[in-house]
């Protein structure tokens, strides 16, 4: 908005005559749109989408309903004109500056007064309709439109947190999912157990546990992203807390069914192709949480014993793209490449290794067959290889990176 190029020197680069025609086709569009509704149902029209402020020298008011927004957008078009549009758009820094202080030196009586719902709105529309009083009248009753029909955020919340106890037994069946897997003869361990499975129907109902999961936890961040939620709702404990469990135990199978179905070939390893966006926004709710209580220093204490879940959800993810990288270098002969993949191949080992010796893994990245410890064998294998050959022929691999 604030482009030197472009957006200041608007108001001299535009005739009026410009002014006029681009004010009027802008709303003439909302005109059509707010006259029938039943248009906003079209994709291919004017849509709003977010939260939308509407700013005068008096106060503001943020609407999220879509009837209410083309209604009120207007209402503004019509009572204003080309030139005050144009300065209105470049003067929002002001205006929401000049909000925050109006809000800020409010007394505790006018706060009191406005708490009501119809406090609210009278409120709101005397705001952003002054000046203008044939307008208070209109968006009055375009807010009354607006309110939020249902629960209140914190309603929801304490909704949510029910939800959340009637999930609890999917996730336990997952955990003794887990344990059966981590204590089988087999020694594959949790991960390599899921992605090998064969058809049975308790593999079955783990695949069904982790697709209800998912779809709970969408749900939550579409009410958090649609405002139905507190505001502060990814800061609380419980729900970081349960988000975070929630990624450490289903997203290795998440991974595994990724790999098992060899997405991978389709559109790339999982990190990039295939995570799915409720594990970045989980990420994102643990990292602040972190940064919160710790600030920038490490708030972990040194674990006596493995950790129950490991604590990188993309360890598995991680493993899978070092198997190729082992794979390829095997039969790789151009030097660069070479060299870039056992790059690869070392900042993996210490990765790994480094959670292991923290104890931040699971006992089942140590089952005798799981990816991880046959991966591990590989590379000593390949280690083995390489130092022998170039004891063999000395110089020969001077050109590559060799243990």
């Amino acid at each position: 908005m604030n482009s030197p190029f472009f957006i200041r020197d608007l108001g001299t680069q535009l005739t009026e005559h410009e002014k006029f025609e681009l004010f009027h086709f802008i709303l003439g569009c909302v005109d059509s749109i707010a006259r029938s509704p039943e248009v906003m149902t079209n994709r291919s029209s004017f849509v709003p989408f977010g939260n939308f402020m509407f700013c005068s020298d008096d106060g503001a008011i943020c609407i999220d309903d879509i009837s209410a927004i083309v209604r009120m957008l207007h209402l503004t078009f019509a009572s204003g004109s080309p030139s005050l549009c144009i300065d209105d758009h470049l003067e929002y820094e002001s205006y929401v500056e000049k909000i925050n202080l109006q809000f800020l030196n409010r007394s505790e009586e006018e706060l009191c007064e406005s708490n009501t719902y119809e406090a609210g709105v009278t409120f709101a529309s005397q705001s952003i309709s002054s000046g203008h009083e044939h307008m208070v009248t209109p968006v009055k009753d375009c807010l009354k439109t607006a309110r939020r029909i249902g629960r209140t955020p914190n309603l929801q919340s304490a909704r949510l947190a029910i939800c959340l106890s009637k999930f609890a037994p999917l996730r336990a069946q997952i955990e003794w999912y887990k344990a059966s897997c981590d204590k089988s003869d087999d020694q594959l361990g949790y991960y390599d157990s899921f992605k090998l499975r064969g058809p049975s129907k308790r593999d079955f109902k783990v695949v069904m546990n982790t697709i209800k999961l998912g779809e709970f936890w969408d749900s939550v961040i579409g009410m958090l992203e649609n405002n139905q939620l507190p505001h502060d709702f990814h800061k609380r404990a419980k729900w970081v807390y349960a988000s975070q469990s929630y990624k450490l135990l289903v997203e290795p199978l998440d991974i595994a069914e990724y790999y098992k179905n060899g997405d991978h070939r389709k559109n790339g390893h999982y990190l990039k192709g295939g995570r799915h966006t409720r594990y970045t926004i989980f990420d994102k709710w643990w990292q602040e949480r972190e940064r919160d209580r710790f600030g920038d220093t490490d708030g972990y204490s040194r674990r006596s014993k493995f950790a129950s879940l490991t604590q990188d959800s993309c360890f598995w993810a991680k493993v899978e793209e070092a198997r190729e990288w082992l794979e390829n270098v095997r039969s790789e002969r151009d030097p660069r490449r070479f060299a870039g993949l056992w790059a690869g191949i070392e900042k993996f080992e210490n990765y790994a290794k480094g959670l292991v010796e923290r104890k931040e893994v699971s006992i089942d990245v140590l089952a005798r067959n799981s990816s991880y410890m046959v991966w591990v064998e590989e590379l000593r294998v390949l280690k083995l290889h390489f130092q022998q050959f170039s004891n063999q022929i000395p110089g020969a691999l001077d050109r590559k990176v060799v243990p």
